[in-house]
């Protein structure tokens, strides 16, 4: 359905296999105290905020004509690319499904993350 009929789709185990050989994990989670690079922690307990939060931080983070990957760990059946002109409209139809949501810029050079339990994660990695 619209804005997510259009995106290009990927392959998920492409970006979940590269975040596996870049991040150290506990468990099948990233473990964020043990990352390189600027990492901010956010846990928020308002159903509705941490989507909003989230959308600010991958927005925040786009540049004109950067490409943003997207990839979901249980309903979505894909992964799928946006850029910064369609950011909001897609953002916001993504955060809608009820997953984990792992966003990452194409050159990879970040990282937001966020979770069903309330917890985002946002990491800019070092160049």
């Amino acid at each position: 359905m619209p804005p997510l009929d259009e995106l290009e789709r990927r392959d998920e185990s492409v970006v979940f296999g590269w975040i596996s050989r870049h991040f150290p994990a506990h468990g099948s989670k990233i473990a964020w105290g043990r990352v390189e690079g600027r990492h901010a922690h956010w846990r928020i307990a308002d159903d509705q905020r941490p989507a909003a939060r989230a959308a600010a931080e991958v927005r925040r983070r786009l540049r004109p004509g950067s490409v943003v990957e997207h990839v979901g760990d249980s309903l979505s059946p894909y992964g799928v690319c946006f850029t910064d002109e369609n950011a909001l409209a897609v953002l916001a139809a993504l955060l809608e499904i009820p997953e984990h949501h792992y966003f990452l810029a194409e050159d990879r050079s970040w990282i937001v993350v966020v979770t069903m339990e309330g917890d985002l994660d946002a990491l800019d990695r070092p160049r």
